[in-house]
């Protein structure tokens, strides 16, 4: 099996790409499984074949522990845990290729406590995985907004030690301009530098040595593999794929491979 853990911060789209790929992948003959970690989602634009609110809700630790929604929801996410075999037995039993797993909506709470990676690493366990991390592209209308939301990507990375992807998604309701300046900073990370330097001012006046060691580090590291996408018009979901098996399973593909090495 291989695991797609989709992270990303609350808006950026991560059910409705669950949604959408699964169908992708549907539709090019792939076997696919869904996977719900948020306890306290209330509607999901696809039905999960696997869900953690089968053993555990916000809701139910409100009552129980007495707590609020914040409180509640921390506590959901680290008492899922106790639920992990649970979740991986019904997995086992789907016997299929791919396991989407869309995780809770408040994604500090999940990627930057313990709970979080150590729920994704006993949910793999030694199957393949890549995690998927969002960035919603409508709220980049500044270069040093992108470089706050890659540096997030990157701690994230650092927090759940899987290859990851960056994803930029909804990018359908992006104008022309913007979108070509997105893509000019994906081709060349370099270049966000240069137009913080000349559009952002105000932020390397203050931020000036950050600015400096985040271009030093992102230089020497890398930011990793890029891709835009609409989960709404599809566009992009062949990219996004593409760079999945790259990490995966080298490129190769599903018919390809023997089944002893997919299952």
């Amino acid at each position: 099996m291989y695991f797609i853990f989709i992270l990303g911060p609350a808006g950026s789209g991560k059910s409705y790409l669950t949604y959408s790929l699964t169908n992708w992948l549907i539709e090019h003959g792939m076997d696919v499984a869904t996977v719900n970690l948020d306890p306290a989602v209330t509607w999901l634009p696809y039905t999960p074949d696997v869900d953690i609110r089968d053993y555990i809700t916000v809701e139910e630790v409100i009552k129980k522990y007495n707590l609020g929604p914040n409180g509640a929801l921390i506590a959901a996410i680290d008492l899922s845990i106790n639920f992990i075999e649970n979740l991986r037995s019904e997995i086992e039993e789907l016997k299929v290729n791919y396991i989407i797993v869309d995780t809770p909506g408040q994604m500090e709470l999940f990627a930057f406590r313990t709970a979080g990676p150590t729920i994704m690493s006993s949910l793999a366990l030694n199957d393949k995985s890549v995690a998927l991390f969002l960035i919603e592209s409508t709220i980049l209308v500044k270069p040093s907004t992108f470089l706050s939301l890659i540096m997030l990507a990157l701690a994230a990375s650092i927090a759940h030690k899987l290859p990851q992807i960056i994803t930029l998604t909804k990018t359908d309701l992006l104008p022309k301009e913007k979108y070509e300046d997105i893509i000019k900073w994906i081709e060349d990370p370099m270049e966000i530098f240069k137009d913080i330097k000349r559009e952002d001012t105000i932020f390397v006046t203050q931020y000036g040595e950050v600015v400096t060691a985040f271009e030093d580090i992102i230089a020497r590291l890398g930011i990793g593999g890029f891709v835009t996408i609409s989960s709404i018009t599809g566009q992009g979901l062949d990219e996004l794929y593409a760079l999945i098996q790259r990490v995966l399973i080298g490129g190769e593909d599903f018919y390809t491979e023997e089944p002893s090495e997919i299952l």
